[in-house]
């Protein structure tokens, strides 16, 4: 088993045993990825937000990526309600994962950066 650190904000608290914010260390089967852990603490994919792994985000509010990002041991998660926003001051610039960029690529949802001409 792994341990990875998860930290939960708003309504997904309830999660993790607390009501505004909570942090757990989960187990889970090495090769588990964030699918498996988000099936393990019971949350509906509804009441998902932004989700980061290790500061880079791999999922946001209304979309959900096929990928798969794999845990490692020691990882930390953090993952949002719906009804929150990740702090601003995060925000310029934010690292995403491979496969939340394919996914907006193809739906051009929002863009992660913008040049200038």
């Amino acid at each position: 088993m792994i341990t990875v650190n998860v930290s939960l904000y708003g309504s997904l608290a309830r999660f993790g045993g607390g009501k505004h914010v909570a942090q757990t260390d989960i187990k889970v089967i090495p090769g588990s990825g964030k699918h498996e852990l988000l099936q393990l603490l019971g949350i509906p994919e509804e009441e998902r937000g932004y989700l980061f792994i290790n500061a880079v985000l791999c999922e946001v509010p209304g979309i959900s990526t096929n990928a798969n990002e794999l845990l490692n041991d020691g990882d930390h998660v953090g993952i949002f309600s719906v009804d929150r926003l990740y702090p601003y001051q995060y925000r310029d610039g934010l690292p995403i994962s491979a496969g939340l960029k394919e996914t907006l690529d193809k739906l051009g949802a929002m863009y992660h950066s913008y040049q200038k001409n």
